[in-house]
This record gives C-alpha cells, sequence and structure tokens, in this order.
C-alpha cells in the first residue's frame, strides 16, 4: 500500500515532495495534479525525475476550447482555432459527458489523465488531499470505494484557507490533518488538537530538498540579485506587493447590452464579484507603488496568474519577480531578504515566510489589506480569526489596516524606517 497526494496547488505539491522526503521516505507514494496553468506536462517529467514518487498522474482540468470559448475570442478580437476545431471540441466533450455517466466516476478520471495511465484507486492506504474541487471528492470516492472504506483520508496544507474550519469536509470522512502551524488553525481548540499533525518544517541549511524544488519548479536566478557568502540571493532594499489572481471583467462583458445582461446575469454577476476584487487590489497596489519613496518596488504573481496582469502592474513604476511560476515558497528556500517591506491583501506566501521554515531570519514587516478589498463584499470572519492569531504571534510586524487612510500611514512610516535604515548603514 502507498500514500497519494491528490494537488490543486504548487504549494500542496512541495508539500508533498517535502513529507515523502522527510516524515515517509521509506513509503511509496503516487502524486496526482491538475492542468490548472501552462507548463504543467513538464512539470510532471520534473517530478517523475525525483524518484519520491512511483506514478504522476496529470488530470486535464483546461477550460474546453469548444463553441463557447470561440464565441468570446471572436468578441474580443482573439485568435481562435477555427470553427470546426470548436465544433470537434465541444462534441467530444458531450461524448466524455455521457460516457461518464454510463460508465461512472473512475471512467470520468481516467479518461481525462493525460499523463502516468490509468489509476488504480484499491493502491492505497493513505491519501492527502483537500475538499476544494468536485474531482477530489470523486477521487477520494472512488479509492473508499476500492478499499472497502479502509483508506485513510487526510487533509494537506494548502495555505492559509487550510486553517479555516470550511476545509473540515462532510463529503468524506477525515482521519487526519496535515499543517506546518497547528495551533494558528481556527478550529484547533474544537476537537481536533490529536488529529492534527505539524509537517516537518523546512531547514533553510538543507541543500538536497533545496535542489529538488529548484529544479522541480525550475527556480534560477533570471535577475542576477547579488549573494551573500553562503551563496544565497539577497534582496535588499525592496518592498513586494504580492498578486492574487482574481480576473479583471472580460473584455466581452465590459460592453453587453441591458438585454445580454439579463440573458447572462449568473455570470456577468460573478465576473462582476471577482473583478471588483481585482479592480480593489490593483487600487492598494498603486499605493504601495506611489509612496515607495524611491525604492525598489517587485511584483510577485501568483503561480496562477495570467501574464496579462503584467502589464496592468506596469502602468506603475516596478519590476517583476523572476521565476514567475515558481511558487514563493521556493524563492524563500533560496534567498536572504534584508529590510524588506512586503504587501499583499491576503496571500498565503506572506504568512510561510514565517510558518514553515525552521531557521527564521529577518522579521520582515508585513501588511495584509484584507479588510479594505473584502469590505462589504465578503464575509472574511474565518480569515480574520488566522490573521488575528497570527498578528498575535508576530505582534511586531503583522499590520492589519482597516482603511486607506490607516494602510497609507502605516506603509509611509514602514518606508521611513527603511530609508532611515539604508541611510545608517551607508554612513
Amino acid at each position: 500500500m502507498k500514500n497519494l497526494y491528490l494537488c490543486l496547488t504548487d504549494f500542496q505539491i512541495l508539500n508533498a515532495l517535502n513529507l515523502q522526503q522527510t516524515k515517509f521516505k521509506n513509503k511509496k507514494a503516487d502524486l496526482f495534479f491538475i492542468t490548472n496553468k501552462e507548463g504543467n506536462e513538464q512539470l510532471a517529467k520534473r517530478l517523475e525525475e525525483t524518484k519520491l514518487f512511483e506514478n504522476i498522474y496529470l488530470f486535464n482540468n483546461s477550460r474546453i476550447k469548444g463553441i463557447h470559448q470561440y464565441l468570446r475570442a471572436l468578441t474580443e478580437g482573439k485568435q481562435t482555432n477555427g470553427i470546426f476545431s470548436a465544433i470537434a471540441a465541444s462534441f467530444n466533450e458531450a461524448v466524455y459527458k455521457f460516457r461518464s455517466k454510463v460508465s461512472g466516476e473512475a471512467y470520468a478520471i481516467n479518461a481525462k489523465i493525460v499523463v502516468g495511465g490509468k489509476m488504480d484507486f484499491a493502491a492505497y492506504d493513505e491519501v492527502f488531499c483537500l475538499d476544494k474541487r468536485q474531482l477530489v471528492v470523486d477521487c477520494v470516492t472512488q479509492i473508499l470505494k476500492a478499499t472497502g472504506g479502509k483508506c485513510k483520508i487526510n487533509l494537506l496544507d494548502e495555505g492559509t484557507s487550510t486553517y479555516w474550519r470550511k476545509i473540515l469536509t462532510k463529503n468524506f470522512p477525515i482521519s487526519d490533518i496535515y499543517l506546518y502551524a497547528p495551533e494558528l488553525a481556527n478550529y484547533y481548540n474544537e476537537g481536533w488538537q490529536d488529529k492534527i499533525h505539524q509537517i516537518p518544517l523546512i531547514d533553510y541549511n538543507n541543500k538536497d530538498f533545496c535542489n529538488i524544488i529548484n529544479k522541480v519548479f525550475q527556480f534560477k536566478d533570471d535577475v542576477q540579485y547579488p549573494e551573500d557568502k553562503d551563496g544565497n540571493l539577497l534582496l535588499k532594499n525592496k518592498i513586494i506587493f504580492f498578486d492574487q489572481n482574481w480576473d479583471p471583467m472580460p473584455e466581452y462583458f465590459q460592453h453587453l447590452n441591458k438585454f445580454m445582461k439579463l440573458l447572462l446575469h449568473n455570470p456577468y454577476k460573478k465576473h462582476k464579484k471577482e473583478s471588483a476584487f481585482y479592480d480593489r487590489k490593483m487600487e492598494m497596489f498603486r499605493i504601495t507603488a506611489n509612496y515607495s519613496n524611491g525604492n525598489d518596488v517587485i511584483v510577485k504573481l501568483h503561480p496562477r496568474s495570467p501574464l496579462s496582469f503584467v502589464a496592468d502592474y506596469q502602468k506603475s513604476k516596478c519590476s517583476m519577480a523572476p521565476n514567475l511560476t515558481a511558487p514563493w515558497e521556493v524563492f524563500m528556500d533560496n534567498c536572504l531578504f534584508s529590510n524588506n517591506i512586503w504587501v499583499t491583501v491576503s496571500s498565503t506566501a506572506l504568512c510561510t515566510y514565517k510558518m514553515i521554515f525552521t531557521n527564521t531570519r529577518e522579521d520582515i514587516p508585513m501588511i495584509f489589506l484584507y479588510k479594505i478589498v473584502y469590505a462589504g463584499n465578503k464575509n472574511y470572519s474565518e480569515d480574520e480569526q488566522f490573521f488575528k492569531s497570527f498578528q498575535q504571534k508576530y505582534p511586531q510586524t503583522v499590520f492589519i489596516p482597516e482603511t486607506i487612510e490607516e494602510f497609507t500611514d502605516i506603509y509611509k512610516k514602514l518606508v521611513d524606517k527603511m530609508n532611515d535604515r539604508r541611510k545608517a548603514e551607508n554612513e
């Protein structure tokens, strides 16, 4: 029997690599992930080369380039593969859905695996996953069916949202939960203490693991940052803004007449809400860039954000962090950060700097803007409980402003301190 990691994000893949090299180094394992961004076919090959997993399964989760996408592309004036290709894609998808209803979930899963062949659902005694997609529920259901319910189903850290109660799924039984910082879980004192296990923290000095994740996620120094005496890249006197991948309003929705808005009410409403988050995020970034007082502003794109975001960010003076699709945790395992300020809405990346490593380095000031961005559009009570606990643990360097004015005031003071430190060093 062996482990199966059902990974929805690169961070979960990194955590699977960590667990298999430490806690489960003597146990066989497979890894399953999805085509949620470009280059995942090559990522699958690099994961195979680590030899930490027997099988790597890649599930085709990409949007069907069918008639709907064809019409959308035409509306936006974008290049298409042609109407006949779109018709064929829609027809093949219709056949797949029909056969899935007839043949069941096992067929539906295996028919869209594009790397790794067919899964043996009976091969596992432990699964590590998170119930955020129906695909995960379907896989777990098939594994429990094939193993007579004897397989342990564990939840695997995917970032800050894993610390919220909503991940306590009712779709399948939970055996254990694997987190980097168990005591920060909102549900920790609600009867879960004995079921939460700490994922082994990452040691900055473990060059073997650093080399593995560098190879898997293709991390390299594209910018030629200076290095310290130990060969670590040095990011000094930097303000880093961490992107989150809400989409702006699609162009074809921006010019709809009243009739079309009524006809497309549900998708329009969904895009309108998400684009509101995008617009507010960009408003926060403009403040970050405008009040940087001459310091370098770097944007770290979310790994799944489209490259089209770059042009919008670069309307303000900034540079993009290299290795656009690499998780920030890989940067942190390769870099030293000196005299930085980090700003985000609610990105996991900032928290993991303090949560997942055995040996912390400089205590970087961090500003979380979720109260400003989510206000009036989202219930953020779970976010609030987690980030307040996080702030209580690191009270000197975690800031959670409630208004734009408060954010601007906190940020300007931190920038002034940054410049004072730089000036003192140069004297």
